[in-house]
């Protein structure tokens, strides 16, 4: 699906007959989407990247900075079972020039990595990273976003002469919020479920005696025979 598509999909959601929100206005709703989509869920990328001849590791092509994480390195490529190197010889820092990749470890100049890490989600003419499951899910949340400038768009402009309009203006402020929050939660029901209270498991805390039923100490420290620092 092109970004062309999702322009429709939005339009579709929106339904703005009185074509208050402009393309610029519903294009900015979809990039905003979408860099909140890529934190929800965020793309993973796998690529190969060779060791520099200091023996760093240089910084994958899909890389940004401040968004990606990395997830692992697998060196060699190609065992089974896979190989990777340990988390704590990688470290992701920041630099003056950006970010980069410190290897703690030597491994051989030109040797192959496979680095898996996330990176942000890409929607424009040529290419569409969001899966299928997730592109009404996206749509959803930027016309959400559209919604709530309809929403404050009617509730501030001045309030008509005649009673009757004054009350349809209001009514109009009150159908876009509420459609808003609809499409808010079709994008949650997908992609970021709420926490729902109403849901939390149940739980009892409980003291458990020293000594079971035989008499026997039961396998555990008592508070009073835990070692002292």
């Amino acid at each position: 699906m092109s970004l062309a598509a999702v322009q429709q999909l939005v339009d579709d959601l929106v339904r703005d007959s009185d074509q208050v929100i402009s393309s610029t206005q519903r294009d900015d709703a979809i990039a905003n989407a979408l860099a909140r989509y890529s934190v929800d869920a965020p793309r993973r990328v796998i690529e190969d990247v060779s060791v520099a001849g200091d023996g760093s590791l240089p910084l994958p092509d899909a890389w940004t900075m401040g968004a990606s994480r990395l997830v692992s390195a697998e060196y060699p490529i190609g065992r089974r079972p896979i190989a990777f190197i340990p988390p704590e010889l990688l470290d992701v820092r920041a630099t003056p020039s950006g970010e980069d990749i410190l290897l703690l470890a030597e491994l051989p100049a030109g040797d192959a990595v496979r680095l898996t890490y996330s990176a942000l989600h890409v929607l424009d003419a040529g290419t569409d990273t969001v899966p299928v499951a997730h592109r009404r899910a996206l749509a959803a949340l930027a016309a959400s976003d559209l919604c709530g400038q309809l929403a404050a768009q009617y509730s501030s402009e001045g309030a008509p002469t005649i009673s009757a309009d004054t009350v349809d203006h209001q009514g109009k402020s009150g159908r876009w919020r509420q459609r808003q929050r609809d499409l808010a939660a079709d994008y949650a029901k997908v992609v970021a479920p709420a926490p729902n209270d109403r849901a939390k498991p149940a739980y009892a805390e409980t003291v458990l005696p020293s000594r079971n039923a035989l008499g026997g100490r039961r396998l555990f420290h008592p508070p009073s025979e835990w070692p002292r620092s």
